[in-house]
């Protein structure tokens, strides 16, 4: 069985993958809400919990929340994950009823 599938089922059916290319490209799935974003930090909600990217001249390329997906191009520094805290206002969050 594929890991991916494995991972999907411990989810409740829903997946999240970050893909992080060069350190100047990052791609994440399975994001349920922007919390914030500046040049320097993406915080997000994701399925696992909350995840901060931080670096220099960061902008988001791509947001797609309806499927869960979003792009962050700019030298990214660090990738920090937090367990998932009470919700937050955020700036743009996936519509689910």
């Amino acid at each position: 069985m594929e890991k991916e599938n494995v991972q999907n089922r411990a989810n409740g059916g829903k997946t999240h993958l970050l893909t992080l290319d060069n350190r100047r490209r990052a791609s994440l799935t399975g994001v349920n809400e922007v919390l914030g974003f500046d040049e320097n930090q993406v915080s997000l909600l994701t399925e696992n919990g909350e995840v901060t990217l931080t670096g220099e001249g960061l902008h988001v390329t791509k947001l797609m929340l309806d499927e869960g997906q979003l792009a962050v191009e700019g030298k990214i520094d660090g990738v920090v994950y937090s367990a998932q805290r009470g919700r937050r206002r955020s700036l743009f969050s996936r519509g689910e009823k």
